[in-house]
């Protein structure tokens, strides 16, 4: 019997020891944690003014084997706590086993009191577990405060002042006055308009320069040409260019035949259809045309007798084809060779 109570004494006491070694065990392991995850939640400062603005700030101290989650804020932390901004959260490697994570919001407040901030919790677990804990902040408190006022100042309270006047500068004027000269502008032209539509005049009258008779102009621009001498100097497309261009002028000033704007059998036509020249001046006009367009298009080299032909044709078909002008009777204008002109002594050459 007493063998028997010995080891049951004994068993007892083991039993007892394993015990208390589990539940060491136990302590050590919640100790544990709670110092490798560490939590915190601060202000700039406790007190402010109604509208300041401070910053709130969470620090995690956490291994870089867990996986912990901020508290994730809204627009509001508390009913008239107001979130205006928050920060990303920043990640500091303390060592190669834990990790500083830091997140800032922008906070404030618009009416005066004192507000408790609660306490945040953070989720977390590690990598090889599938739970998720929790761990919070403690919680604080904010005093929010009015702005003071001075009661020894007989003008610490006071009306609402108004708005003060500026002085108006050219930009702000500068823009009515542009309109309403624009307005005047507009009054004043149809104003003008009317008057005009009245008496049936034109609104704008065209000043009749005195104009100089097609010939003397097709001359002095055929002597310029010749003063040059452009195909002895190797220009031969721009000398025929330059003679057409003379003669198209001329022709357009005299025959009224938009010859700028022809081709130069368009040209031949007109005055084929139209009998306005004699033959000889039809012979020479196609001459300086034709040749003309074989030297541009077809890139001919013409004889120095042909470039010479070509403006002395030109000379020729001026000379021949010119206004004259009777002086008994002026309003009659009739086409003469330069032998009748000289022959007939009451013509003049205009």
């Amino acid at each position: 019997m007493g063998y028997l109570k010995e080891e049951v004494d004994m068993m007892n006491k083991k039993s007892n020891r394993i015990l208390l070694v589990f539940v060491l065990l136990i302590f050590v392991s919640f100790r544990g944690l709670s110092q490798t995850i560490a939590v915190k939640a601060s202000v700039d400062t406790n007190v402010i003014l109604i509208g300041d603005q401070i910053k709130l700030h969470f620090e995690l101290n956490q291994p870089n084997d867990f996986q912990v989650n901020f508290p994730v804020l809204n627009d509001t932390i508390i009913d008239k706590i107001e979130i205006l901004d928050r920060s990303k959260i920043d990640t500091v490697h303390v060592n190669n086993n834990s990790l500083l994570l830091k997140q800032d919001y922008l906070i404030t407040c618009f009416d005066s009191g004192i507000y408790e901030i609660p306490a945040f919790k953070f989720a977390f677990k590690s990598k090889n577990d599938t739970l998720t804990d929790t761990i919070s902040t403690r919680a604080f408190y904010i005093g929010v405060q009015t702005m003071k006022l001075d009661t020894t100042n007989a003008n610490a309270i006071a009306d609402i002042k108004m708005p003060m006047k500026a002085p108006l500068t050219i930009q702000e004027v500068l823009p009515y006055i542009l309109i309403g000269l624009a307005i005047i502008a507009v009054i004043l032209l149809l104003i003008y308009f009317i008057k005009k539509r009245k008496k049936n005049e034109p609104l704008i009258k065209k000043r009749t320069k005195p104009k100089e008779p097609a010939n003397i102009i097709a001359l002095r621009d055929l002597d310029k040409i010749k003063k040059e001498k452009y195909w002895q100097k190797g220009k031969i497309k721009y000398y025929h260019s330059m003679i057409t261009e003379v003669l198209r002028t001329y022709i357009e000033n005299r025959f009224d035949i938009m010859a700028m704007e022809k081709t130069s059998q368009e040209i031949i036509s007109s005055f084929t259809n139209n009998k306005l020249i004699d033959d000889d001046s039809f012979e020479k006009l196609k001459q300086i045309l034709t040749l003309a367009d074989f030297v541009k298009f077809a890139k001919l080299k013409p004889l120095p007798d042909e470039n010479e032909s070509s403006l002395n044709n030109a000379y020729q078909f001026v000379l021949k084809t010119k206004k004259v002008v009777d002086l008994s009777n002026p309003e009659k204008e009739n086409i003469k060779d330069k032998s009748e002109i000289i022959n007939d002594k009451n013509e003049k050459v205009v």
